[in-house]
């Protein structure tokens, strides 16, 4: 039930009508709720409620991207309280039951909004089916980033993606809640209980255990300055991104999460902050040169320049853009934020030519491994580093040997000389 009687002096005026929006939605359905009820529950006239949204499909699409951002920061609460202690397979079967039925969960406690968003989705503008598959695509990316880093934790390997795990996941849950809701379920499922142990059992079925370590696998120098040079000659995004895989060292998700606010200009320097699945957040430097090479300077760099160029494609369309459509760092050529697959397709098309010494090709994980080889061999402390780095100091060993194997070449080449 809406309370007519909500304090109206410490809300903003929007966000009100939204709340409300909400809660009428959720109570009444979408097409039993007219503006004029929000508009009087929230205390408002229609006329504001009409410059504010538009319309009514433009006031639905604001609560869609209220509840979408809300259930986003839930998943990465969950996240971040139970990732960290993953380290087995039954640990990820915990992971998945528990994600499962918080989802389901929050479906459920709207039943009016969803019943009304499947009837009514043939009505809906392009604006709002697009805003909600953004939305979608958000948490796909979120819990993409869990799975991986349980996986990872638990010395575990699944022969599919993380973020088309996750994608699937979130589809059979979404078709699961829409069922529920829409029809009968007992007739396909027996109870709740049934369909989360099969679907965390077809999850787990395909998981096998790491037969051994990754091996840490470095990009040779010339090699590097060589892709480097293939990104420049594919564009200003290109270069950017893998000035930033050689040197900062960050990871394709992390790139996906990247926001303009993110890189600042400290003493001289261009430093990137970014946060892993557990909320931590960390700092670091762009380093300025890479593998004996220098790639401009903090205020003219790879990234800077793609910033720039950025800024100037976008400046006729802002009008026509939500804030959360520009704030991303790395867009595709519709503005919307680059995802995984986009980012492994880029680097394959700078790569390809290349291979490592047993002709397989090069990963995007390789530039990671060649950014901290470098870091270690100019001479940062181990505790240094695993802080700028994100690496757990028990990883460090496979690192510093790698080091040393490299180091150990260069001396016997030397006594050539």
């Amino acid at each position: 039930m809406v309370h007519a009687l909500m304090s109206v002096s410490r809300i903003p005026t929007r966000q009100r009508i939204v709340n409300t929006a909400l809660e009428l939605f959720a109570s009444k359905g979408i097409t039993e709720t007219t503006t004029r009820q929000i508009a009087d529950f929230a205390q408002v006239n229609e006329v504001t409620l009409f410059r504010h949204f538009g319309n009514k499909h433009g006031l639905l699409l604001a609560v869609l991207q209220e509840c979408l951002q809300k259930y986003l920061v839930l998943a990465q609460v969950g996240e971040s309280f139970m990732v960290s202690d993953m380290s087995t397979q039954s640990d990820l079967r915990r992971f998945l039951k528990y994600y499962i039925q918080s989802s389901l969960r929050a479906l459920e406690s709207v039943p009016e909004l969803m019943r009304s968003l499947v009837g009514e989705a043939g009505q809906y503008p392009l604006e709002s089916r697009q805003a909600l598959a953004q939305g979608i695509n958000q948490v796909n990316q979120t819990i993409a980033t869990a799975i991986h880093d349980v996986l990872v934790n638990s010395r575990l390997q699944y022969s599919l993606p993380p973020i088309k795990l996750a994608n699937l996941l979130n589809t059979c849950i979404l078709g699961y809640a829409v069922i529920t809701l829409t029809s009968d379920v007992q007739a396909i499922w027996s109870d709740r209980d049934e369909f989360i142990s099969t679907l965390v059992d077809m999850f787990v079925q395909d998981v096998s255990p790491l037969t051994q370590a990754q091996p840490i696998i470095d990009i040779p120098a010339e090699t590097v300055r060589e892709i480097l040079l293939q990104a420049k000659k594919c564009g200003a995004k290109d270069y950017a991104i893998a000035y930033l895989l050689f040197g900062a060292g960050i990871s394709a998700i992390d790139i996906t999460r990247l926001r303009l606010k993110d890189y600042q200009i400290q003493s001289n320097h261009g430093i990137l902050s970014t946060k892993d699945a557990t909320g931590n957040t960390r700092s670091v430097p762009i380093n300025q040169k890479i593998l004996g090479h220098r790639y401009g300077s903090a205020t003219n760099n790879p990234l800077s320049v793609y910033l720039k160029n950025r800024k100037n494609d976008l400046k006729n369309d802002l009008k026509d853009r939500k804030n959360d459509d520009i704030e991303t760092m790395f867009v595709s050529g519709d503005c919307k934020p680059l995802s995984l697959e986009e980012i492994e397709q880029i680097w394959e098309r700078w790569t390809q030519p290349y291979r490592n010494l047993d002709g397989s090709p090069l990963t995007i994980n390789q530039a990671r491994h060649t950014w901290c080889i470098e870091m270690l061999a100019r001479g940062i402390d181990a505790d240094s580093f695993c802080i700028i780095s994100g690496i757990k100091p028990k990883e460090l060993h496979a690192y510093q040997i790698r080091l040393n194997e490299k180091l150990a070449i260069d001396k016997a080449i030397a006594l050539d000389s």
